[in-house]
């Protein structure tokens, strides 16, 4: 059977594999350690992923002269998609602004030639769906309550006639998400400079952990808390690029593996066992860190 990927041919040796399913399996597998999507899947120029149940699994490879994969990076499709609600969000917020005074800012650049705001918000639930798939607000943020607050339960023609007060409120919260959004594309087109920045604060946020037993000790709760709030955001943040920079397996890995330790720590927080949040970044978090942080200067 021959491979090809992205229209390019691709040489492999089969294992235990003996039908079709177990191919793709494999390829899907290693396509998603890479960084990569299967987009379109065609045996013999029967298109698979569009045939609904896969009966096609059980198919036998020597059955098989061709197996075609389309394949996109994921990191591609998650900046396609933020590309697509800024102009989304540039327009609502354009069509909010008219007429109420408030076409300065971010509205003011949007391009002219903009969709009526009825056509705009139809299908609302769905738009904040898909916002929620592919996040780009910053965590602790609360914009995208107070947007579905606003816009999930209206109906289009309600909000075509908001008052001038209600449709500035919604621009200033469309306002406040397109920055966002702005600020998640500019780090994954610049995403070395991006991990450069956070991989400092990151160290930053590293230095204050140590002060957090003796701020519990001293029964000071929301300063520690507010540390460890500022190191996990940061952690989350790096996250976030890792699927903009070059792969590097054991970077993901050993963020991957901080993660749940660090959700131990918040609920450590929340029973306020401070013995176990003092084992918790002493024993388990400090360690990690020292691993993980040369491969972040190292990438940057």
């Amino acid at each position: 059977m021959r491979l090809t990927i992205n229209g390019e041919s691709v040489s492999y040796s089969l294992e235990e594999e003996k039908t079709l399913g177990q191919v793709v399996s494999g390829i899907r597998s290693w396509l998603a350690a890479e960084g990569f999507i299967i987009t379109s899947l065609t045996a013999d120029a029967d298109d698979l992923l569009n045939r609904g149940a896969p009966p096609w699994s059980d198919r036998e490879i020597a059955a098989v002269e061709e197996l075609a994969v389309e394949a996109s990076r994921t990191a591609d499709m998650r900046l396609a998609h933020w590309q697509s609600v800024d102009s989304w969000l540039g327009l609502l917020v354009r069509e909010l602004s008219a007429g109420t005074g408030a076409e300065s800012g971010v509205a003011a650049r949007m391009p002219p030639g903009v969709a009526a705001l009825h056509e705009l918000t139809t299908d609302m639930p769905q738009t904040i769906d898909g916002f929620k798939l592919n996040p780009f607000l910053p965590a602790g943020s609360d914009a995208m309550r107070r947007f579905g607050a606003l816009f999930a339960a209206a109906e289009p023609k309600q909000i075509a006639v908001w008052p001038p007060e209600r449709r500035t409120e919604a621009a200033a919260v469309v306002n406040e998400m397109l920055e966002a959004v702005r600020a998640r594309i500019a780090d994954a087109t610049n995403p070395r400079e991006a991990l450069s920045r956070c991989a400092a604060r990151l160290k930053a946020a590293v230095t204050t952990l140590p002060d957090v037993s003796v701020l519990l000790q001293t029964n000071r709760d929301k300063e520690a808390m507010g540390l460890v709030i500022t190191f996990t955001d940061t952690v989350q943040s790096l996250m976030g690029l890792l699927p903009f920079l070059p792969p590097d397996p054991q970077r993901a890995r050993a963020l991957s593996d901080l993660t749940p330790i660090l959700k131990e720590l918040v609920a450590a927080f929340d029973t306020r066992d401070s013995i176990l949040i003092g084992d918790l970044l002493e024993y388990e978090i400090a360690p990690r860190m020292a691993h993980i942080t040369p491969l972040l200067e190292n990438a940057s």
